[in-house]
């Protein structure tokens, strides 16, 4: 069992606030992701979980048991936390083999020879680097030295496993490697992980849930899809999905029967079972902002429909398995991702259609959510 719960979590560098009333439950089994810009406190956030750093502020329960509680200046040290750790920078002892390095913190818990081999082969295999037990780091390429890493990180059975930022001195295809093996090791073994990462596309393929910090600050926390399809405000927006969502301004009106906004893209109705109505603005009329990801516009050479917009070919990217067009409308441009192979040629009329049950609306003013996206 390993639910760790953050509660009011303050942590200073100085006169630098990094980390501000961080409250944050982690259940037990989760794969938990901190992602966020550089220096907005994710990697804080790890080093306070693991016992590296101590917050000024606030509390850190384990199972229950208390390990963090600032005000009495009680931290408990790394190595009661029952977690184990895997760096960016492998940390692989060079003079010693594969089977050395994993075996190293397994001698230290003074655990029987036939259980340290047991424990080595079954994380070997885990990782499928079996192979190479009795070569040297220097003998391996840096893929297979972070599998050895998270090996000797998992050949302990930790009950919380933290990684910061693993696969990030990796190439594009075996970060792609790593993350299925990853999903995989959390699959099997049902281990709470906390990863950090800047990387989207890692949180949103591997994640159990994901928490988007912000400048010290968690906006907000959430599963994958209700993240990407419903975030909470424009800069979680922004943030998730590549290519990256379409904004478009529009002036939105309240009534009894939903929500209308009015812009580039004419003149859209929501209704009211569809808006979040604690971050309705007071105001009849307000400025809005309109969310549409790339795959959910469909474009067609002709007009299909009365309520297909009228668009102008900006520019057409083909991608081998999709294409990406970017539009104008209104002068406005908007990105599309269509799948195949397609061709457009520049100043080309198009037609899109939206489906407006997809839509996020924003509150231009406070930025918050107003009207989700619903399946």
């Amino acid at each position: 069992m390993s639910k760790i719960e953050l509660k009011h979590i303050d942590k200073f560098y100085g006169k630098n606030h990094i980390l501000k009333d961080v409250n944050l439950t982690i259940e037990d089994g989760d794969f938990m992701t901190l992602l966020g810009p550089s220096g907005c406190g994710k990697t804080t956030t790890l080093r306070v979980v693991s016992g590296l750093e101590k917050p000024q502020n606030g509390t850190i329960h384990m199972d229950g048991k208390e390990i963090v509680n600032a005000a009495e200046a009680h931290f408990a040290p790394p190595s009661e936390r029952d977690l184990n750790l895997v760096f960016q920078s492998y940390a692989l002892w060079p003079h010693m083999t594969v089977r050395e390095n994993i075996a190293f913190g397994l001698n230290i818990q003074k655990l029987p020879k036939d259980e340290v081999d047991r424990r080595i082969k079954d994380a070997l295999g885990r990782m499928q680097i079996g192979q190479y037990v009795d070569r040297y780091p220097s003998e391996l390429s840096g893929g297979q030295q972070q599998r050895v890493a998270i090996a000797r990180a998992i050949a302990s059975e930790p009950h919380l496993l933290l990684m910061d930022e693993p696969l990030s001195n990796l190439d594009a295809k075996l970060r792609v490697d790593m993350r299925s093996e990853l999903k995989r090791l959390h699959t099997e073994t049902g281990t709470t992980m906390i990863y950090v990462t800047h990387d989207q596309v890692e949180a949103l393929t591997m994640s159990t849930k994901i928490a988007i910090f912000r400048e010290g600050i968690i906006i907000q926390v959430a599963h994958p899809l209700e993240l990407y399809n419903n975030p909470a405000n424009l800069y979680v927006a922004d943030f998730i999905g590549n290519p990256r969502i379409n904004f478009v301004d529009g002036k939105a009106e309240v009534s009894a029967s939903g929500l209308t906004v009015n812009s580039v893209l004419g003149r859209m109705t929501f209704p009211a079972d569809h808006l979040k109505d604690e971050n309705m603005p007071q105001e009849a009329s307000f400025d809005a902002v309109l969310g549409i990801r790339p795959e959910q516009i469909a474009i067609n050479t002709s007009r299909q429909s009365p309520s297909d917009i009228e668009a102008h070919i900006y520019t057409s990217m083909p991608a081998g398995s999709e294409t990406l067009v970017t539009v104008k409308v209104g002068g406005v441009s908007m990105v599309i991702k269509a799948l195949g192979i397609t061709h457009y040629n520049p100043d080309q009329v198009v037609y899109l259609s939206i489906d407006t049950t997809k839509i996020n609306v924003f509150d231009k003013k406070t930025e918050n959510l107003i009207k989700y996206s619903v399946e």
